[in-house]
C-alpha cells in the first residue's frame, strides 16, 4: 500500500520541492545546498484523456478534429513512467474526462500503484461516477467548469455533499465582469475551495479584457469571498496579490517546463493554446521532448492573449536562502480556519495566550514546545502529524482569536481542545469558512453618535446601531485579523469595548432587530454536537458509533455520522474527548435548534458500455408519513416544526429540517423511521444552533458592562 502522506522530493532549477500527494502540501527549499539542483521531469502533466465532449462551447481551446487514441493501458503506462521520473501531479481534461471509457478504472489503478496526485476538470454533467465509494481517495481535486447554460450549482452541491474537494474554473470576459462577484458568492456558499479565473485566448477582440476591465478584475479578486487563482495567461496585467508570479521560472508562466500538455492524439505541447506539438508513445518520449525541444516549448502561442507574446519578464535575483510552505493541488486553495475561544475573564484569556506564545511559529507545523504541551495535556488528535499553527494568534478582551486564511479543514484542533481544557468555550463555526469574517463589537460610550460616525468613516461596510449608552456593530476583517482589532480600538477611542468574531450572514436590519430584543431573556441550555468525517459514509458512521460508546452513560443520540449529547454540564470534558476522537465539536446554546437530515438512495451499479442509471427517487410524502408519527410519539407534548422537501436534483432524495427543543429525541425518531420504513437509504445529519447573534450580543454587552463598572 502506497503511503500518500509521504513527501516526494522534486528537484527544481536551483531549489528543491517536497510534495505530499494526500494533502497537497508543498515545501520549497532554496539555499546554497540546492544551487546545483536541476529539474528532471515536469512537475505537472495536463492530460487530455479524450477529445469527446457532450458540449460545444465557442471558447473551448481544444482542436475538435483530433482523434482520441488513449486506452486505459496506454495512458497508465505513460503516467506511471512519468511518476517514476518525478512528476508529482496529473490533471485530466479533454474533452470531458468522464466520457472516457474506463476512466474510473484508470483513476483507481493510478491511485493504488503510483504516488501521483490525481485531478480532473469537468463540465459537471457526468458526475455519477463520484456517487459511490469506489473512487474514495483517488481525486485530489475536481475542477468544475462554470457555464451559464448548465446547472453548475447542482453539480457543485453534489461534489460538496459526497465530500469531494472541488474548485471552479470561470472564464472572465469584458461582458461577464459585472456578474462575476455574484458567481463567486454562489461558489463560496456551495463549498468551492477556490476559483480559477481564466482569460480568453483567441481572435475575438471583444472577449479580451480592456485595461479598465483588468483593473476591475483586480478589485473583484481582492474582494473575493474565496481564494482566487489568476490564469497564467494574464501575466502581470492584473494587479493582485499572488502566491507566485513566475519569478521562480525566470518571469515565465512555466508552460513546457514546469508543466506540459499531453493531447488526446498522443502529442506533447507546452499548453493547450500552443500550436507546436510532438508525437509521443511512451513516458520516455515525453521526457525526450521535454528535454530536447525546450526552445520550441518556450515559444508563445500564436493566439492573441498569450502572456508570452509580450516578452518574458525579468527573472528574480536569487536569494541567499528561502523556505516556503503552501497547500494546493495545481492551484487549489481553501477556506479560512478560525478559532474563537471565550474565557471568563480578560486575565484568563491573556494567560492562555501567554502560555502559547513561546512556542508559536505562525503558519508552520506545530513547534516542539507546542507538541510537548499538547502531549502533556492529553489533547492530541488524529490530525496532529499534519496540523499547522495559525497564521495569527491574539487576544481581544475575554476572547482569544486564531486564524489561518487558507485551510482544507480544521488546521489546529489541538488548540481548540486546549482552550476548552483551560476553561474557555470555543464557539461554533470557523472551520473552512469562505465568507469574509466580521468582528462583532459592543462599545459603551457617552457619545454614541461620534462612535457611530467613526465606525462608518473608517469602513463603509461597517454595521453599527445605537442602543442606549451602547453602540453595537460589526466590522469586516480586511487583511490581517490583528489590524481589524486595532482599528476597532481606534474607533472605541479608549472606551470599554468587547469583541468576538461572528460567522454567518449579517446585515443592518438583523443587527437592529436583535438590538431591540436585548432586554428580553433568551432561553439557554447546554448541549454538544459532534460530527465525524471519513472517506466513506460507513467509516464516518463507525467513528461516530465508537465515540458514542466511549461516552458511557451520557445521554446521547446518533444518526449516521452525527452525535448529540444532552444534560451534561461538563461540556469541557466532552469537547476534549470529541477533539481527541477526531470530531468537529459544536456547542449548542439555544433551547431550540435545527436538526437537518438528508436521505437518498445510491445509484445502481453501472453496466459497462451503458449509461449509468439514475438513483431511485425517494417520495417526499412517503418520508413525511414515516417520520411524523414517530416524532409525535417520542416528543409527546413538545412542539416541533417539520419541513420535508425534495433534496438536490442529483440525489433525488429528501431533505428534512426539524425545529425542536429536543434534538436527541428527533434524531432517535428519524433513525427509527429510516430503519423500519425507508430501507436501503443513505443518511447525513447535522444540528445547528438558533439565536447565535442573540447570544453573541448578550455576551459582549455583559462583558463591556462588567469592564466599565
Amino acid at each position: 500500500m502506497l503511503d500518500r502522506l509521504a513527501f516526494r522530493a522534486h528537484p527544481l532549477d536551483g531549489a528543491m520541492l517536497y510534495f505530499q500527494p494526500e494533502t497537497g502540501t508543498h515545501i520549497r527549499v532554496e539555499s546554497e545546498a540546492t544551487r546545483a539542483s536541476r529539474r528532471r521531469a515536469p512537475r505537472v502533466v495536463m492530460f487530455g484523456i479524450t477529445n469527446h465532449c457532450n458540449l460545444r462551447c465557442a471558447f473551448c481551446s481544444r482542436d475538435a478534429t483530433r482523434e482520441s487514441l488513449w486506452t486505459v493501458e496506454s495512458a497508465y503506462e505513460v503516467l506511471a513512467g512519468l511518476a517514476a521520473a518525478g512528476t508529482l501531479e496529473v490533471a485530466f481534461g479533454g474533452g470531458e474526462p468522464f466520457l472516457f471509457r474506463g476512466f474510473t478504472e484508470l483513476l483507481r489503478r493510478l491511485r493504488d500503484t503510483t504516488p501521483l496526485a490525481l485531478h480532473v476538470t469537468t463540465n459537471g454533467t457526468r458526475l455519477d461516477a463520484l456517487d459511490g465509494d469506489h473512487l474514495a481517495g483517488a481525486l485530489g481535486i475536481v475542477r468544475l467548469s462554470i457555464y451559464d447554460e448548465l446547472d453548475w450549482r447542482a453539480a457543485g452541491a453534489h461534489l460538496s455533499f459526497v465530500g469531494q474537494r472541488w474548485g471552479a474554473n470561470v472564464l472572465v470576459e469584458e461582458a461577464t465582469l459585472a456578474g462575476l462577484p455574484s458567481t463567486l458568492e454562489a461558489l463560496a456558499r456551495l463549498g468551492a475551495r477556490d476559483v480559477s479565473l481564466l482569460s480568453y485566448v483567441g481572435p475575438e477582440r471583444s472577449r479580451h479584457l480592456s485595461a479598465e476591465g483588468e483593473a476591475r478584475l483586480a478589485r473583484i479578486v481582492r474582494a473575493s469571498p474565496l481564494p482566487a487563482r489568476l490564469s497564467v495567461c494574464l501575466g502581470d496585467r492584473v494587479e493582485a496579490p499572488r502566491l507566485f508570479d513566475g519569478a521562480d521560472d525566470g518571469g515565465d508562466c512555466g508552460a513546457g517546463r514546469d508543466f506540459v500538455s499531453i493531447t488526446p492524439d498522443r502529442r506533447v505541447q507546452s499548453c493547450s493554446f500552443q500550436d507546436a506539438s510532438f508525437p509521443i508513445e511512451t513516458a520516455a518520449d515525453v521526457l525526450s521532448v521535454w528535454n530536447g525541444q525546450r526552445e520550441a516549448l518556450a515559444h508563445g502561442a500564436s493566439r492573441e492573449g498569450c502572456a508570452r507574446s509580450g516578452g518574458v519578464r525579468a527573472a528574480r535575483s536569487r536569494r541567499s536562502a528561502s523556505l516556503r510552505v503552501w497547500q494546493s493541488f495545481s492551484g487549489n486553495n481553501s477556506g479560512e480556519c478560525v478559532m474563537v475561544a471565550r474565557f471568563a475573564t480578560v486575565e484568563d484569556a491573556e494567560s492562555f495566550l501567554a502560555e502559547l506564545v513561546p512556542g508559536f511559529v505562525a503558519g508552520e507545523p506545530y513547534s516542539a514546545p507546542w507538541r510537548a504541551l499538547f502531549a502533556e495535556e492529553r489533547v492530541k488528535t488524529p490530525a496532529l502529524e499534519h496540523a499547522l499553527s495559525p497564521e495569527e494568534l491574539l487576544s481581544a478582551g475575554r476572547a482569544v482569536f486564531a486564524r489561518t486564511s487558507s485551510a482544507a479543514d480544521d488546521d489546529f484542533p489541538e488548540l481548540r481542545a486546549l482552550a476548552w481544557k483551560r476553561g474557555g468555550e470555543v464557539l461554533a463555526g470557523g472551520i473552512h469558512e469562505h465568507d469574509t469574517p466580521r468582528i462583532l463589537f459592543v462599545v459603551r460610550t457617552d457619545d454614541a453618535e461620534a462612535t457611530l460616525a467613526s465606525a462608518r468613516e473608517r469602513d463603509p461596510d461597517a454595521l453599527a446601531v445605537r442602543h442606549g449608552d451602547l453602540v453595537l456593530g460589526a466590522l469586516p476583517v480586511r487583511g490581517a485579523l490583528g489590524d481589524t482589532v486595532s482599528l476597532l480600538h481606534e474607533i472605541a477611542r479608549g472606551l470599554p469595548i468587547a469583541q468576538e468574531i461572528f460567522f454567518g450572514p449579517l446585515d443592518l436590519t438583523k443587527l437592529t432587530d436583535e438590538a431591540k430584543r436585548l432586554s428580553t431573556s433568551v432561553a439557554e441550555t447546554r448541549r454538544m454536537a459532534f460530527w465525524f468525517w471519513g472517506p466513506t459514509p460507513e467509516k464516518r458512521a463507525d467513528r461516530a458509533a465508537d465515540f458514542e460508546r466511549a461516552l458511557g452513560d451520557v445521554d446521547t443520540a446518533r444518526l449516521a455520522s452525527s452525535v448529540v449529547t444532552e444534560g451534561v454540564h461538563r461540556n469541557k470534558r466532552l469537547a476534549v474527548l470529541g477533539h481527541r476522537a477526531g470530531a468537529h465539536v459544536v456547542p449548542l446554546l439555544a433551547s431550540e435548534v435545527h436538526v437537518h437530515v438528508q436521505l437518498w438512495r445510491e445509484a445502481p451499479p453501472r453496466t459497462r458500455g451503458k449509461r449509468a442509471p439514475a438513483p431511485p427517487a425517494l417520495d417526499v410524502a412517503a418520508v413525511r408519513a414515516a417520520v411524523t408519527p414517530r416524532l409525535r410519539a417520542l416528543l409527546g407534548p413538545r412542539p416541533f416544526e417539520l419541513s420535508c422537501e425534495a433534496g438536490p436534483s442529483w440525489r433525488q432524495g429528501v431533505a428534512l429540517r426539524v425545529s425542536t427543543d429536543a434534538p436527541r429525541l428527533v434524531l432517535q425518531a428519524i433513525g427509527e423511521a429510516v430503519a423500519a420504513e425507508i430501507p436501503d437509504v443513505s443518511v447525513a445529519a447535522s444540528v445547528t444552533d438558533t439565536s447565535v447573534l442573540a447570544f453573541a450580543l448578550r455576551r459582549l454587552v455583559a462583558e463591556v458592562r462588567s469592564r466599565s463598572g
